[in-house]
């Protein structure tokens, strides 16, 4: 497997722990890469103390390296989102959105998807889950759950792209981030910039809600985006 470049969002612990998995795994020859770029603003995070020429740090915020460097990664590059962090994604279509010269909105209301654990987050999204225990970061979502030690006959990201009869929704677009190798989660760059090209060409036709997600089989944050032309 050849990924030319990943991004870590969050060189802390559990950043180091999936930059060191990927690592691991290239130096077993299950992975190929040229390069890991780990976004922090802390220039002391763990990360910065793996030496290894191809690790890189980026002492930035999240949302504005982003917004500076995500359109410019290549289709087969992946990011490695940080569990805990803000729904960066939606954050990034929203400004995208913007500089296309529209508004975006999030809230309004997600379709229920009857899981365990829906909640809301500080920010309004909400955080869904098939797992009232917690998970390990570098779980693979394997076909039998570690935790019930039962069939794993779920997939929250699946479910997700599922339309509901009734509702109120112009389309789902969610972000996969599926396990790639060695415990790490990632959702491919091709997909993110796939999302970005279905929003402004709905855009074009006028106001459309989304439903947009970020998801593995058993974990997600979910919120609706409003998308609106300037002139509407």
């Amino acid at each position: 497997m050849r990924v030319p470049t990943f991004v870590v969002l969050g060189g802390a612990e559990i950043g180091a722990g999936s930059v060191r998995q990927l690592l691991r795994a290239a130096a077993a020859g299950r992975l190929e890469t040229d390069r890991i770029v780990v976004v922090d603003r802390d220039p002391a995070c763990a990360a910065s103390r793996i030496a290894d020429e191809r690790v890189r740090l980026a002492t930035e915020d999240w949302s504005d390296w982003l917004d500076r460097h995500l359109g410019a990664l290549g289709a087969d590059d992946h990011v490695v989102p940080y569990h805990w962090a803000p729904h960066l994604l939606v954050e990034w279509l929203g400004r995208q959105t913007e500089r296309a010269g529209g508004a975006a909105a999030r809230g309004g209301g997600v379709p229920p998807h009857r899981v365990p654990i829906d909640r809301p987050t500080a920010d309004g999204d909400r955080a869904l889950s098939y797992a009232t225990w917690i998970c390990p970061p570098t779980c693979v979502e394997p076909a039998l759950c570690p935790h019930t030690r039962g069939p794993k006959d779920w997939s929250l990201a699946a479910d997700l792209e599922t339309a509901r009869s009734g509702e109120t929704l112009d389309g789902r677009i969610v972000f996969r981030c599926l396990h790639l190798v060695y415990g790490v989660g990632t959702v491919p760059v091709a997909a993110i910039q796939a999302a970005r090209e279905r929003v402004l060409a709905g855009l074009r036709a006028g106001t459309r809600r989304w439903l947009v997600a970020t998801s593995s089989h058993c974990h997600a944050l979910a919120t609706v985006l409003t998308v609106t032309p300037r002139a509407a």
